[in-house]
């Protein structure tokens, strides 16, 4: 065989072998493409949002003077967001409690009052809404204390999450006369694990059949079958 043959032999070798590298590098492109576009194209998240409603104005707590006092009085006013995916506390309500002389007497109210109010928690997609009542207890005396009990807790079904929310303590200095503005807080969190995207999982596992097949025929081809020797 002459060297003008060879080296037209050895360049059809090299585009062969050329070709063969860019065919596998394709396919590997086409299937991390595809996986992208899967990915992407899935369905948009939607904000989580919740509000509350609210309740009644309590007026007039722990009167004992008879009459229809304007003082130690409690407003909760609602209140609305959204919770992001590293929201661990917000906020319920807007609270203003107002003090004054209605009392003839010092006296403690342990466990007697509450305020009740609905919440509801939205993905964009469906909602839930779940009834809370708030306990607080009431010092009167000469300056007065407000104290929101903390530990109410509420689950709230929305889709396939189960959203808890759990009421943390709030209390009002002693107040010897006028208003004082809080705002209720608690601590909500969404138990349920989030589940990789469907086409991640196919991405990641056609990615790993690509990987174990080119080892695969690496392999046999380090290891090709022995040939014995013509004597």
């Amino acid at each position: 065989m002459n060297l003008k043959l060879r080296r037209g032999l050895l360049k059809v070798s090299i585009l062969v072998s050329a070709g063969k590298a860019i065919f596998a590098r394709s396919k590997v492109a086409m299937v991390i493409a595809a996986g992208l576009i899967l990915v992407s194209s899935g369905p948009a998240a939607h904000a989580i949002t919740y509000s509350t409603t609210g309740a009644p104005e309590q007026s007039g707590l722990g009167d004992t003077l008879g009459s229809a006092s304007i003082y130690d009085t409690l407003q909760i006013f609602g209140a609305s967001g959204t919770i992001e995916s590293n929201t661990t506390s917000i906020v319920l309500n807007e609270l203003m409690f107002t003090a004054g002389p209605n009392a003839i007497v010092p006296a403690d109210y342990v466990n007697q009052f509450s305020f009740t109010e609905n919440v509801t928690v939205s993905d964009g997609t469906s909602s839930g809404t779940t009834v809370l009542t708030v306990p607080f207890n009431l010092s009167i005396n000469y300056s007065d204390t407000l104290t929101i009990v903390g530990g109410s807790r509420i689950s709230i079904p929305v889709g396939a999450s189960i959203w808890n929310i759990v009421v943390s303590g709030l209390s009002f200095m002693p107040n010897p006369g006028g208003s004082e503005i809080g705002f209720l807080k608690a601590q909500v969190s969404d138990p349920l694990a989030t589940p990789l995207p469907a086409a991640l999982v196919l991405f990641g596992s056609g990615l790993a059949a690509i990987g174990m097949l080119g080892r695969r025929k690496r392999s046999r081809n380090s290891t090709g079958p022995a040939t014995s020797a013509i004597t």
